[in-house]
């Protein structure tokens, strides 16, 4: 009976059933239930007839433990009834449940111990993972629990579980692969044994076991007996060898002259055969001893080879899983700690250079938000193969987890060196990548930090380097930094803001801005874009460049959304009642309100709430958003349907394809203002922006230029036929009060003549 494998979803199911099992006997969740405890001369037996599986465990375990050395838990053995035989692990954790009762002896069972991974186990004969509230109970929702079953090779039956326990925290899929690997070798191990025990010389000698090769000789070192398995261990025939010299034969021929000169006993010592013509290795454990005659003389010797190639094979998959990452292979961020510990314990005798460069992909998380994780998985893979390509033998790199990679250069000899490293991998990042005809382009902010200069330690150095990304991407992404010492104040700075933020929005601190746009042929004010401010008790008003990458990566983007559309309306209605209803409102929708289900639903209950005209507001969206043709095309048709305008927003700068401008329902195209900066500067950018108007106009769309501060550039994109403009030549972004002040509403005139 093999162990089954199945999905996530699968898994979760058996949870959510549980879970209502225990709600319909009656289990509070509220209560720590009272545990089933085995009687100690019972558990004593269970413990006698297990003890095979014990001292396997015992064997592996704390191997275990030290590849995963500094993650806090503990490694459960049960049998297959559930109760505990053996436990190891943190203290720390130990302690705290065994004021829970959880020890040795106590059973599992469903229906007293509640929703359980080593209940789950053993009823579908699956590894099984539960995290968090997954739980039944609620002193168990700070936990992260994990359960693989093992069998016996004889009956093939489930004999018991091996399991981890540890802080939610610290929860890890590769946690439950890393027990596979246990579980597994855990399984291989018995059966060696079994295969092994109670043989003596002489058995060992006839035996046809596959796993045992037997050797025995005179006391001249003269093979006397070979058996099946040391023919296929060597290559060699028994026939060919019987009565030769030992000492001709590899591996062998060294232990035999060891056994006979020293008369010592050898075991459990780990050889390696090769045979001839063969790359394959096979990894033996070696035993050997003295024959004696009943007059105590040195008669031969006898040299028993047990394969344990495949416990060995399994042993380096564990390290393989504890030290690499599974998705890209490379080394993780355990391995990268070690790494680098073992470096910098050199230096202080040989004093050599190193530096620490953190990768961030920019705007990663769009991607898996669009276009799911299957292609964002896709895409790191390629990223991680370029970058090994490049990096070679100039340094090491690592996966550290999400879009993160870091890479560690040593004996570097000058900043000039890095400076270029990190160019060359800005332009590797940067090449574009096709996925299933889907051609990509992203790029990387870089994060460097130099030992000694920046830190002695690898939690200071990672942390600068961290520090020093960030501002890589303040400064626009797609660059990289050096750490300098203000970059501390700073970080702590946006720890700060992030604590306060969710704050500032209970507490109602956000206020709107507006910014006229102009149409140009009337020079009137057709409409108004809602820019959202964070008016700070003590740091007064923050712009959002300073506060929405925080909200994205805390997930407060739908509700900040939310309250802008709620109140943009609002203000707008407002407006429409004062007279102005040739205004239209224009507001920022972000990656993930679009990407949120019931979006339409929500846009129609504000129109419907606040009384504002669906043809009154104008959604922008980027160019990114997109990428997900399918799904964006069905929200687009039902804004589309209810009267919404949508915009293409910085417009150029993200991913163009002329076939969504064609597809897709659109009404403005939004040149972003980098292009409008630089128009006339440089004959490039003069070009892109007379581009995206002839594209607007050949599709009958509307364009509007952002970010127009001259008188200069608003001539050159009237000569262009620009349909619209904003900007600070004629006004920044105002509260509303101010807006009406400015243009002086009269709702007797309805529009606003410049």
């Amino acid at each position: 009976m093999a162990r089954k494998e199945y999905s996530q979803l699968e898994v979760l199911k058996f949870i959510d059933a549980s879970n209502e099992r225990c709600k319909t006997i009656g289990l509070n969740p509220n209560i720590v239930p009272d545990p089933i405890l085995i009687e100690p001369t019972q558990l004593k037996l269970i413990q006698r007839d297990n003890k095979e599986v014990l001292d396997v465990v015992e064997f592996f375990i704390p191997e275990f433990l030290g590849m995963v050395k500094g993650t806090p838990l503990l490694i459960v053995l049960t049998d297959s009834q559930g109760v505990i035989m053996y436990i190891e692990g943190d203290n720390t954790i130990k302690n705290v449940i065994e004021h829970l009762g959880f020890k040795t002896g106590i059973q599992f069972i469903e229906q007293y111990s509640g929703t359980n991974c080593i209940s789950l186990a053993l009823d579908n004969n699956s590894a099984i993972e539960i995290v968090g509230t997954q739980h039944y109970h609620d002193f168990l929702s700070q936990s992260a629990c994990y359960s693989v079953p093992f069998k016996d090779h004889r009956t093939n039956k489930t004999i018991g579980t091996v399991s981890i326990m540890t802080d939610i925290s610290f929860k890890d899929p590769l946690l439950l692969s890393l027990l596979s690997v246990v579980g597994t070798s855990i399984e291989r191990e018995i059966q060696l044994r079994e295969q092994n025990k109670d043989l003596n010389a002489l058995n060992q000698v006839v035996t046809e076991s596959s796993h045992t090769a037997m050797v025995l000789t005179d006391q001249f070192g003269r093979i006397t007996e070979f058996n099946p398995y040391a023919e296929k261990l060597t290559g060699l025939k028994r026939k060919d060898v019987l009565m030769d010299s030992s000492q001709d034969l590899e591996v062998v021929g060294e232990w035999v002259q060891k056994i006979i000169h020293s008369k010592d006993s050898f075991t459990d010592i780990e050889v390696i055969f090769k045979k001839a013509n063969s790359a394959k290795e096979t990894i033996c454990l070696f035993d050997g001893r003295p024959i004696y005659s009943v007059n105590k003389y040195l008669i031969g010797t006898v040299l028993s080879f047990r394969d344990i190639t495949e416990r060995y094979e399994n042993q380096l998959l564990m390290q393989q899983h504890a030290h690499h990452d599974e998705l890209t292979e490379l080394p993780n961020r355990r391995y990268f700690h070690n790494y680098v510990n073992e470096i910098l314990d050199s230096h202080i005798s040989n004093d050599t250079s190193l530096a620490i460069f953190l990768l961030d992909l920019d705007r990663f998380k769009l991607i898996n938000d669009t276009l799911g994780h299957a292609k964002g998985d896709t895409l790191l893979i390629e990223i991680a193969r370029r970058l090994n390509m490049y990096i070679r033998d100039k340094g090491k790199l690592f996966r550290m987890g999400g879009d993160e990679f870091t890479i560690v250069i040593t004996n570097f000899h000058t900043i000039e060196n890095l400076k270029q490293i990190a160019d060359d991998i800005i332009e590797v990042v940067r090449k574009p990548f096709v996925i299933q005809t889907l051609e990509f382009h992203i790029s990387t902010s870089i994060g460097i930090s130099i030992y000694p200069n920046d830190g002695s330690d690898i939690s200071t150095l990672f942390s600068h380097a961290d520090n020093a990304m960030y501002r890589a991407k303040d400064r626009g992404k797609n660059g990289y930094c050096f750490y300098n010492s203000d970059m501390s104040e700073e970080s702590l700075q946006k720890l700060t803001l992030e604590s306060e933020l969710e704050t500032a929005i209970q507490n109602n601190d956000l206020v709107l801005h507006y910014q006229p746009q102009i149409d140009l042929s009337t020079n009137q004010v057709i409409g108004m874009e809602a820019l959202l401010r964070w008016n700070h008790p003590q740091l007064g008003l923050i712009p959002p460049d300073n506060f929405i990458p925080l909200a994205e990566e805390m997930g407060l983007m739908i509700n900040l959304g939310e309250w802008v559309l709620i109140n943009a309306c609002r203000q707008m209605k407002s407006w429409h009642d004062q007279g102005m209803t040739s205004l239209k409102l224009s507001i920022n929708l972000s990656p993930q309100e679009f990407l949120k289900q019931k979006l339409v639903d929500k846009v129609k209950q504000v129109l419907l709430d606040t009384g504002l005209t669906p043809q009154c507001l104008e959604l922008e969206i980027t160019e990114s958003m997109t990428m997900d043709v399918i799904r964006s095309t069905s929200v687009l048709e039902e804004l589309h349907d209810i009267g919404i305008q949508i915009a293409i927003d910085d417009f150029g700068t993200g991913y163009s394809s002329l076939n969504y401008l064609k597809n897709f329902h659109i009404h403005r195209l939004k040149i972003d203002r980098s292009f409008v900066r630089d128009m006339l500067n440089g004959p490039k950018d003069a070009k892109i922006v007379g581009a995206i108007v002839s594209i607007a106009h050949a599709l009958n769309l509307k364009v509007i230029a952002e970010g127009v501060e001259t008188k200069d550039q608003l001539e050159f994109l009237r000569n262009l036929q620009c349909d619209e403009i904003q900007g600070f030549y004629f006004s920044k972004p105002l509260s509303a009060n101010d807006i009406e002040k400015k243009y002086e509403f009269n709702s007797t005139r309805g529009v606003i003549q410049l």
